[in-house]
């Protein structure tokens, strides 16, 4: 793998060759995009990072920009489109090269609510009208780039649930008669909206104590909001185990992409609730509109309440039809998806 200012490693297929690949990940199904259609990649390892200082954030994006392979007519970046555009701003890379983003990040969200504000946001927007083309994840990421007045050719594509992990979700019968809750969150505890949930599970404990919920956890530290949790609240590594003993499934995020772990749930056939700051909300408003949820408590709390309400059989509709909207999302119909509409912007570009 191409690291720091090494040479990018080069894959010399036909019609690939000049194409790069960059990414500060990356994201497993973003990888296998990129696999299809760049000749080289090239990871970005000075990379900017949110909690750093700006100082540092200046100087690993100077290190980095520097570092960035010459002499490709494409870069195809996930989520990272500013150092090929600082690159072209300072001439250290062709300015007929162009610059095809793949929109997987949370950072125009972060842009448009403030969280990334000032200095730092003014020169991410600027960049950002240098790219040439959006490779949307979804039709939220679309939706948050014209609220930013970013209007670029867009075009659209959507994550995959791994193959394995695929073939065990579709075989598990769910446990619609049970009382368990679960989200899975397992990068910014914020971001995914744990403490939203947290705070609407208190109002349905008050109104139903037999719930349970399940927070399944990578690397999040469970003293960030160990205020919130009661005896009602359980931690745990195994997402497919608590997929297999969930009834509801609750994901409401703060610019969550398109995250792939409600259309997992979607898979395990568990309806899903999300908010509507969740990319998913597209594939769970086929199945049922009132399933997506402002980002408030009691809002969240109202809905979940509503299902537990709803009679077993109306559960077992459901049930089968968020696993019939899941059956898309697998690693080849979408890779499909992706080259056929990356042509698109081929086309479009070079014209």
């Amino acid at each position: 793998m191409a690291v720091g200012a090494g040479k990018p490693i080069s894959r010399r297929r036909a019609g690939k060759a000049k194409t790069l690949g960059l990414y500060v990940g990356p994201h497993p199904a973003y990888r296998e995009f990129a696999a299809r259609v760049c000749g080289s990649e090239f990871k970005v390892e000075s990379r900017v990072a949110k909690k750093q200082h700006f100082i540092l954030k200046a100087a690993n994006m100077a290190r980095s920009v520097a570092a960035l392979p010459k002499g490709y007519s494409v870069y195809f970046t996930e989520g990272c489109y500013y150092y090929p555009a600082a690159a072209k701003k300072m001439h250290l890379i062709s300015k007929d090269a162009k610059i095809v983003n793949l929109c997987c990040t949370p950072v125009f969200y972060n842009m448009l609510t403030g969280n990334i504000k000032g200095a730092e946001r003014n020169l991410l927007l600027h960049f950002a009208h240098d790219v040439d083309a959006y490779i949307c994840e979804g039709r939220y990421s679309e939706e948050i780039l014209h609220k930013l007045g970013i209007h670029k050719p867009t075009y659209f594509c959507y994550t995959y649930i791994s193959p394995k992990r695929y073939r065990v979700l579709k075989r598990i019968k769910p446990q619609l008669e049970s009382k368990e809750v679960a989200i899975i969150a397992t990068n910014d505890y914020h971001y995914k909206g744990v403490d939203i949930l947290l705070e609407a599970m208190k109002l349905v404990f008050r109104a139903d104590p037999d719930v349970r919920l399940n927070i399944v956890l990578g690397n999040i530290n469970p003293s960030h909001f160990s205020h919130l949790l009661s005896n009602r609240v359980r931690i745990t590594d195994d997402a497919v185990g608590a997929l297999r003993t969930a009834a509801l499934y609750v994901h409401p995020s703060r610019g969550d992409v398109f995250p792939v772990a409600p259309l997992e749930a979607m898979l395990a056939g568990v309806p899903v609730i999300v908010s509507n700051e969740t990319g998913t909300k597209e594939v769970v408003e086929k199945v049922r509109k009132d399933f997506v949820t402002h980002l408030d408590a009691e809002h969240v709390a109202q809905k979940v309440l509503h299902y537990f309400a709803m009679k077993p059989k109306a559960r077992e509709t459901l049930s089968r039809r968020f696993r019939k909207a899941a059956l898309p999302f697998n690693q080849k119909e979408q890779i499909r998806r992706f080259r056929k509409e990356y042509k698109k912007v081929m086309q479009k570009i070079r014209d």
